[in-house]
């Protein structure tokens, strides 16, 4: 009798324990894989991600109570509840995003430098509101040695039909990087499109390399010589190691050496890494600037020191000079952001920075990325806030508004090749250092006969959303 009783515990618990078995094949615990999940693997992602956003969050103050969190939620769902509203800003539409974000490693999406399935080449995505045609793809730049460039194709070319399919909102994705097609190609004359006749066959996507130093010149203008350097993302090198592209720089800047003038090229720039910038602006910098400060960090309260300051350091040009430069002429467009803009906040107290184009987008933030060995997540959370050497940051969420506004999508008969001296932004600069008095008034610019409404640009694929810090 008292050894049945001994065994009744054991007989009750694995009952138990198979009705629990039960349930959990009824799907209790899956996610939207069908992949059944332990609850507490969940729970430890999402307890690593609050910790961690607790800890180095610039807005951690308006995170919600731990009490009032879910952590059994999915991770990409429980760090989206703990964003501030301050983080971030509103698109055309009046939607709140965020600069803040978190990816699965094993699918990152975010890249500056290369792209694993690209054709090569960069676009905005327009609807035509006065043309036979409802949608085109602008072409923006092409990188050399992709299928774009193989394929012929141009800066300024439009791309009509994909496979003699008109392009829509809900296939001009495929222009990120797909299979062969055939495209139909237009190109932009005296008020209208002129389609060519002949189709252009374009390779399928590969990996590509998009370098940052796009194109380069020297310009004799009016007795001075002119630097031109079109720089399209701030990017090291092709890898987290890799210095290839900053000792590009730092060989190009042997290459002005002598130059009176300097017009800088960021119009389809959005970002990228701080080091980056920090060795751009100290190439360009007045030599008095050296060993100053080139950005201050500001982070949380929880961090100490609470401030960082990063200096324009003259051990950086090791390969490369200095080149002394007293004004600096900066093509900007909508598309500029974040370590661009900073590099123009940041020369603004020691030289003349004089900003041409349309107004950037506001991005005066940094962010640092955040993994930890047993979860395949990264973390990309905003952290500090940054300022140059009088302290000033106000161009957050509000862009630098130019001082000479110039649209290159309403004066399509001057968006020429970089370097063309009669393109539309390059030709406002050298018209300002020449002297030529007709581009001193910021309003009159002949618009083009096209009324073009944007819908995306592909360069959002390289978005840092905030200056990368490592």
């Amino acid at each position: 009798m008292n050894k049945i009783k001994d065994k009744l515990p054991i007989f009750l618990l694995l009952i138990v324990l198979l009705i629990g078995n039960a349930s959990c094949k009824d799907g209790d615990n899956d996610d939207d894989s069908g992949l059944i999940i332990d609850p507490t693997e969940k729970t430890g992602v999402n307890a690593w991600i609050e910790s961690t956003m607790r800890e180095n969050y610039l807005w951690y103050a308006d995170m919600p109570a731990q009490s009032k969190l879910n952590f059994s939620a999915d991770p990409e769902t429980f760090f989206s509840s703990l964003l501030s509203t301050s983080d971030g800003d509103e698109d055309s539409n009046g939607k709140h995003y965020y600069y803040s974000y978190i990816e699965s490693t094993s699918t990152i999406t975010k890249a500056i430098s290369n792209l694993e399935q690209s054709y090569g080449f960069e676009f905005i995505f327009y609807k035509l509101r006065r043309d036979g045609v409802t949608f085109a793809a602008h072409l923006l730049y092409v990188a050399p040695n992709s299928p774009a460039d193989e394929a012929g194709l141009k800066r300024g070319d439009w791309i009509l039909t994909m496979n003699a399919d008109s392009i829509t909102t809900s296939n001009y994705k495929v222009l990120y990087g797909s299979s062969a097609m055939e495209l139909s190609i237009a190109k932009y004359s005296n008020g209208k499109f002129v389609t060519q006749t002949e189709k252009t066959q374009l390779g399928a996507a590969r990996k590509i390399e998009d370098d940052p130093v796009h194109y380069h010149t020297i310009i004799p203008w009016n007795g001075r010589k002119v630097g031109y350097l079109v720089y399209n993302h701030f990017t090291a090198g092709q890898t987290d190691e890799d210095t290839k592209y900053n000792k590009e720089l730092l060989s190009l800047s042997n290459t002005f050496k002598g130059i009176n003038e300097f017009i800088l090229d960021l119009r389809y720039n959005n970002g990228g890494l701080l080091s980056s910038a920090q060795l751009l602006s100290t190439i360009l910098a007045p030599a008095s600037a050296l060993g100053k400060t080139f950005c201050t960090l500001q982070y949380n309260d929880n961090q100490s020191p609470q401030s960082e300051s990063i200096t324009l350091r003259s051990s950086l040009l090791n390969g490369g000079i200095n080149l002394d430069l007293k004004t600096i002429y900066v093509l900007v467009s909508a598309e500029t952001a974040s370590a661009s803009e900073l590099v123009i906040n940041c020369l603004k107290p020691y030289m003349e920075v004089v900003v041409i184009g349309k107004t950037t987008e506001g991005k005066n933030v940094g962010s640092v990325s955040y993994t930890d060995d047993k979860y395949p997540w990264l973390l990309q959370p905003i952290v500090c806030k940054l300022y140059n050497a009088s302290g000033k940051s106000e161009y957050g969420k509000v862009g630098f508004i130019p001082d000479y506004k110039r649209d290159e999508a309403e004066t399509l008969d001057k968006f020429l090749p970089f370097g063309d001296t009669n393109e539309l932004l390059l030709s406002t600069a050298l018209g300002l250092i020449g002297g030529t008095p007709t581009v001193t008034a910021t309003k009159s610019v002949t618009r083009s006969s096209m009324n073009l409404k944007k819908i995306a640009s592909s360069l959002d694929r390289k978005d840092s959303n905030g200056v990368i810090i490592r």
